[in-house]
C-alpha cells in the first residue's frame, strides 16, 4: 500500500490503480505474441545503443553487458570490491607495475571455445585501436605503450605503432601479463569494467570477411553473438525486451539462479512502477519523484547510492559568470542540503567535489567540508566568504 494522508492519499492510490489496470490490459493485449514468462524480469531505463563492450558507455548498456560478458575480474555485489572473474587469481609485482593473471581452465564461450589470454589481448587491442572509436579506450592508457598506440596514427587513422609496443602479452592460453606505466591503485576495478570485457574476436573477424558491409550490426544479433558471461541472448525485440538464457557452459553456472531472465525496455518511470506493482517485473530502478516519499514507507523500497555526482554548469563566457570570483561565490553559497532534502528528496548526499565516495584510494576527506563539525556550520562560514568574493 502507498502511504499518504487524506484525499491526496486516495487520489494517489486511485491514479496508481487505474494506471496499473491500463498496464495490465496492454500486457494482455500482446500476450498472444509474447514469450513464455521468464523466471525473472526487470526493467531497464532505455533501449541499449549497442552490445559491444568496447563502444558502450551508458548505464543501461552496462547492466545488459554484465549478463553477457565477464572480464578478468567482477564486482562483489555487496562491497563492489574486485574479485575473481575469468581470472581465478593474479599476481602483482612489488610496486604494482606488473600484473599476471591466471585464467580459469573451465572458462568457456557460448560456442564451446575456451576463453583464453589471447582473447583478452585481442579484445584489448580492439579497444585501444582508434578505428574502433572506443570512448573508454583511455581506461587502458595506464598500460605501458597504450596511449601512443591509440593516439599516434597516420593520415588514414591507422596506428603507426604495432600492438607489440603495448605491454599486454598472452604468455600462454591461460596467462596474461600486463605492465603499467605507473602504479594504479584501482587497476583491478578497471579489469571489472565493461570496456575491458572480452569479445570473441575470431567470430567477429569471420563475419567481417563474410559480410564486410553489415558485419558490425550482424555480429551482435542473437544468432551470431558469442558471449562468455552467465547468460546468452535467446531473443531481442527492439524497444521491448531482451530474453537471456543461462549459459550452460559458464564456469560458475551452478550459482546462476535463473534459467531465463527478461530485460524490458521502459523509459517512463511511471510505467516502470506500474509494471512492478502489477507483478509483471521483479525489479525497477527509479520511480516518479512525486511518489518518493510514500514509496519509501514500503518494505520493498530499497534506496541505494549511485556512484555518480549531479551538478549544474554556467556559461563562463558571459557576465557575470566569466568572473571566477562569482563562480566560486555561487559554489560556496548554494545550499546543497536544501536541494537534496526539499527538491530531489531521494536521499542524495550533499557534496563539494566531483568524485563521489566509494572509489579506491579516495575518501573525500580531502575536502575541508568533510573535516568540519557540521554541514550547517560550514555552510554559514561559506556564505560569509561568498559575500566577500
Amino acid at each position: 500500500m502507498i502511504h499518504g494522508s487524506g484525499d491526496r492519499r486516495v487520489r494517489t492510490i486511485a491514479v496508481l490503480a487505474l494506471a496499473v489496470a491500463f498496464a495490465a490490459l496492454a500486457l494482455r493485449a500482446v500476450s498472444n505474441t509474447a514469450l513464455a514468462r521468464a523466471d525473472f524480469s526487470w526493467v531497464n531505463s532505455a533501449e541499449v545503443t549497442s552490445l559491444d563492450p568496447a563502444t558502450t558507455t551508458g548505464i543501461p548498456e552496462g547492466r545488459v553487458l554484465r549478463f553477457l560478458f565477464e572480464g578478468l575480474c567482477v564486482k562483489d555485489p555487496f562491497t563492489l570490491a574486485p574479485r575473481p572473474g575469468v581470472a581465478e587469481s593474479w599476481d602483482a609485482s612489488e610496486g604494482g607495475l606488473q600484473y599476471t593473471f591466471h585464467l580459469r581452465a573451465d572458462a568457456r564461450w557460448t560456442n564451446g571455445d575456451p576463453v583464453t589470454a589471447h582473447d583478452f589481448a585481442a579484445s584489448f587491442e580492439r579497444l585501444l585501436d582508434p578505428r574502433t572509436g572506443a570512448e573508454y579506450a583511455y581506461q587502458l592508457w595506464c598500460v605501458r605503450g597504450a596511449r601512443a598506440f591509440t593516439n599516434e596514427v597516420d593520415t588514414q587513422g591507422t596506428p603507426v605503432h604495432g600492438f607489440d609496443t603495448v605491454s599486454i602479452r598472452a604468455l600462454d592460453a591461460r596467462t596474461l601479463e600486463i605492465e603499467l606505466e605507473h602504479p594504479v591503485p584501482y587497476f583491478l576495478d578497471l579489469c571489472a569494467s565493461c570496456a575491458l570485457m572480452p569479445v570473441h574476436v575470431a567470430s567477429i573477424r569471420a563475419l567481417e570477411q563474410r559480410a564486410p558491409d553489415t558485419w558490425y550490426v550482424d555480429w551482435m544479433r542473437p544468432e551470431n553473438l558469442v558471449t562468455n558471461g552467465p547468460y546468452r541472448i535467446a531473443e531481442r525485440r527492439i524497444n521491448d525486451r531482451i530474453r537471456f538464457v543461462k549459459h550452460g557452459l559458464y564456469w560458475d553456472r551452478e550459482n546462476v539462479a535463473f534459467n531465463t531472465v527478461d530485460c524490458l525496455t521502459v523509459e517512463h518511470t511511471g510505467t516502470r512502477l506500474n509494471l512492478y506493482l502489477s507483478g509483471e517485473v521483479g525489479w525497477v530502478d527509479g520511480v516518479p519523484g512525486g511518489l518518493l516519499l510514500p514509496l519509501r514507507e514500503r518494505e520493498d523500497m530499497n534506496p541505494a547510492p549511485y556512484l555518480a555526482t549531479a551538478f549544474y554548469r554556467f556559461n563562463v563566457t558571459r557576465p557575470p559568470f566569466d568572473d571566477p570570483r562569482v563562480r566560486r561565490a555561487l559554489a560556496l553559497c548554494v545550499d546543497r542540503r536544501a536541494i537534496t532534502e526539499n527538491i530531489t528528496r531521494a536521499g542524495e548526499i550533499p557534496t563539494f567535489s566531483f568524485v563521489p565516495p566509494g572509489l579506491v584510494g579516495y575518501s573525500g576527506a580531502s575536502m575541508r567540508h568533510a573535516r568540519e563539525s557540521t554541514y550547517e556550520d560550514s555552510f554559514a562560514r561559506d556564505v560569509v566568504e561568498a559575500r566577500a568574493l
